[in-house]
C-alpha cells in the first residue's frame, strides 16, 4: 500500500487523520505546526493533530517551515507516495509538491473554485451561501487552484454558525478522503481542472474583520455575525464599550428611517438594532470581560438603551 505522510494542525484535520488511521492509508508520519499559546493563561498548547496522533500511536514531526532542511530530509527519507494535507497552515513549495511519487492531496472545506484560501467556512456563511462542501484536490503551487478529484455538497442552515459548520465539514472530510484514495490507487482516478469562472477567495481573517457594519442590510449583518462565530467573533461599540455579539436573527419588518446601528428596542428581553435597511435581533451577547448571556440577562447588567447608536472603533 502507498506510503502516506499526513500534514495537519487544527481540529478540522483530526477526522481526516482518524479516517486514514483506520484504513489502508495509515500514515507513516504525521507533520504538524509547533505548539502555540492558547487560553487566558497563554499556555503553550500542542495542536489538535499532535494530540490526536499521540492518542493513535502515530509518530509526529513538528515543523515550523519547509526551510527546515533536517525536517525536509526526514520527509524525503520516507520515500512517500502520498502527502495528505488538511488545514496544515503552511504553503507547500515546489520541492515539497514534487516529493511524493503519486500526489499531494488536500482536503479543502469548500466547493472549489468557490472560496479558495484560508477561511472558506467563515466566508461561505458571511456571504449568505446556502451550500458549501468538501473538495479533495491535487495540490499545485497556486493557492487551492489544483484539479479536483471529488466534491461533496453540504447544505448550510440559515442560523448555522461557522463553528457548527466547521464540525460538520470536518466529519465529512474523512470518509470522502478515504473513498477518493481508494479510487485513485485502485482505479487510477484522475482529477478534473477547476473551471475558470466562479473563483472567489477567502483570506485569513483578522480580529478587526469581526467589526459589524450596521450600514449593511439586516440579512448581511446576521450572516456576518454567524460567519465570524467563533473566530474572530463579531463585535460592536456602545458608548465606548466593546460588545461581542454571538448570535442574532433577522427581524420581521425593519428599522424604518432609523440611523443604522441605532438601538430600536432594549427591553422585555429583546435587543433590536437598525440596519440599512431592516433590523436584526441580538440574542446572545457578551460585555468585555464577562460571560456570554442571552439578551434578557445581558440587559439586566447593561446600560444599553433605545436610541443608542452602535458602531465605531475602539479608542485604544
Amino acid at each position: 500500500m502507498p506510503r502516506v505522510i499526513f500534514f495537519g494542525s487544527p481540529d478540522f484535520a483530526v477526522p481526516s487523520l482518524k479516517a486514514l488511521n483506520g484504513s489502508a492509508y495509515r500514515p507513516e508520519l504525521v507533520v504538524t505546526q509547533p505548539d502555540r499559546p492558547a487560553g487566558r493563561g497563554r499556555k503553550s498548547t500542542p495542536t489538535a493533530v499532535r494530540k490526536a496522533a499521540g492518542e493513535l500511536g502515530l509518530p509526529v514531526l513538528v515543523m515550523k517551515s519547509f526551510r527546515d532542511e533536517a525536517a525536509f530530509e526526514t520527509l524525503a527519507g520516507l520515500e512517500p507516495d502520498l502527502f495528505i494535507v488538511a488545514a496544515f497552515g503552511l504553503i507547500f513549495p515546489k520541492k515539497a509538491l514534487e516529493l511524493p511519487a503519486i500526489s499531494c492531496i488536500n482536503v479543502h472545506a469548500s466547493l472549489l473554485p468557490r472560496w479558495r484560501g484560508a477561511s472558506p467556512i467563515n466566508m461561505a456563511i458571511a456571504a449568505g451561501d446556502t451550500e458549501t462542501g468538501i473538495s479533495i484536490m491535487r495540490m499545485v503551487k497556486a493557492l487551492d487552484a489544483g484539479p479536483v478529484y471529488a466534491r461533496k455538497a453540504v447544505a448550510i442552515g440559515p442560523m448555522e454558525t461557522a463553528g457548527e459548520l466547521f464540525d460538520r465539514l470536518a466529519d465529512e472530510g474523512g470518509p470522502l478522503l478515504v473513498e477518493t484514495l481508494d479510487r485513485i490507487t485502485g482505479e487510477g482516478l484522475e482529477p478534473e481542472e477547476q473551471p475558470e469562472e466562479g473563483v472567489t477567495f477567502a483570506p485569513l481573517l483578522k480580529k478587526s474583520d469581526g467589526s459589524i457594519d450596521w450600514n449593511k442590510n439586516a440579512l448581511s449583518v446576521h450572516n456576518h455575525i454567524r460567519g465570524m462565530n467563533p473566530w474572530p467573533g463579531s463585535h460592536t461599540m456602545a458608548a465606548g464599550r466593546l460588545i461581542k455579539v454571538h448570535r442574532s436573527e433577522p427581524c420581521d419588518g425593519g428599522g424604518g428611517d432609523a440611523r443604522p446601528g441605532s438601538v430600536l428596542k432594549a427591553s422585555e428581553g429583546i435587543i433590536e438594532i437598525a440596519c440599512a435597511p431592516g433590523a436584526v435581533r441580538l440574542t446572545m451577547l457578551q460585555a468585555e470581560g464577562r460571560r456570554i448571556l442571552p439578551a434578557g440577562e445581558f440587559l439586566r447588567g447593561s446600560d444599553l438603551r433605545e436610541g443608542t447608536v452602535l458602531g465605531g472603533d475602539r479608542d485604544d
